[in-house]
């Protein structure tokens, strides 16, 4: 009997206008929504914005999830691209 394999979901996070408008405002709620993060993610917010982002430099070592630690900071690294723009 054939099977149908099914194609991976997509983790990628498109930075939207939404987005960059949240980022410059510094919303953390409406950012996450924006990029469609989940609640455990963290956020491409800096550090000095929320407690709950995070900087460009390693990742803590008691963090968990390094893997998302560093998506969190190339969003970051868009999210700023696009501000100035």
């Amino acid at each position: 009997m054939p099977v149908k394999l099914r194609k991976p979901k997509q983790k990628a996070h498109r930075v939207t206008p939404e987005a960059v408008a949240a980022f410059k405002a510094g919303d953390y709620q409406s950012l996450h929504r924006a990029l469609g993060l989940k609640p455990w993610e963290p956020s491409p917010l800096p550090v000095s914005v929320t407690a709950l982002g995070v900087d460009q430099g390693e990742p803590p070592k008691w963090e968990l999830h390094p893997d998302a630690w560093r998506q969190a900071q190339v969003l970051q690294r868009e999210l700023e691209k696009a501000a100035k723009e």
